[in-house]
């Protein structure tokens, strides 16, 4: 499907997305960070989840439709809490496609709101598992211009059932497991020497950065 600049109509099938699966994860283990239901499970606007669910698209073989995004909105939508709800699903989420369902297996987009039930019927759902190396990089100019990002992604994780099953550490600068496992969410600039060498499961630059040669406004998935 080409890049044309704007999302396509409509959302897609739930045999065409990950971000079905990754939905119901993040409801699961996320909470919302501030505000008046400050604790209570996440939950994402129907726009974010739009834009989640084709930023999640796959093909018949299971590869990205897109491996680029780029989202463009007035302030106060909610570009920060969204980018920062997928910085923890690369990190700890079932970000990246497994296989197909086979009948009887647990399945999230079966159950919809009801957890995973045993999948069934004709239609292929995908199964998506964790990255097994998460590097999620949040890139900025200055230190201080990922605060915000930082402050929202260390909210939606303190007292959440992820920080409990994962066994995280809540850093004020990097996100990473307690018992030493590798993977991390870390603040780099645009100058760090943190960015040579490394290879990012995940980047958000605030500047305009190539992946693998095409433009990358916001985000890249690997």
């Amino acid at each position: 499907m080409p890049l044309t600049g704007n999302m396509p109509s409509g959302i897609p099938p739930r045999s065409r997305s990950l971000g079905y699966e990754i939905m119901r994860w993040a409801e699961r283990y996320i909470v919302q960070p501030d505000g008046e239901h400050a604790g209570r499970p996440w939950s994402f606007s129907p726009e974010q989840l739009r834009f989640l669910l084709w930023l999640y698209a796959i093909d018949d073989n299971g590869r990205w439709v897109y491996r680029t995004a780029a989202l463009r909105r007035a302030k106060g939508w909610g570009k920060t809490p969204l980018l920062a709800a997928i910085a923890i699903i690369e990190f700890i989420g079932p970000a990246r496609f497994s296989h197909w369902a086979k009948q009887g297996e647990p399945c999230y987009t079966c159950g919809g709101g009801a957890g995973k039930k045993p999948h069934s019927g004709p239609e292929k759902h995908p199964i998506a598992k964790r990255v097994p190396l998460p590097l999620v990089q949040i890139a900025a100019t200055s230190l201080d211009q990922t605060a915000n990002t930082r402050d929202m992604i260390r909210g939606m994780l303190a007292e959440s059932p992820a920080e409990r099953e994962f066994r995280l550490d809540i850093g004020k600068g990097i996100i990473q497991f307690k018992d030493g496992r590798p993977g991390r969410i870390e603040p780099v600039t645009s100058s760090s020497r943190g960015l040579e060498g490394a290879r990012p499961t995940f980047a958000r630059p605030r500047q305009k950065r190539l992946c693998r040669g095409r433009p990358m406004p916001i985000c890249c998935l690997r």
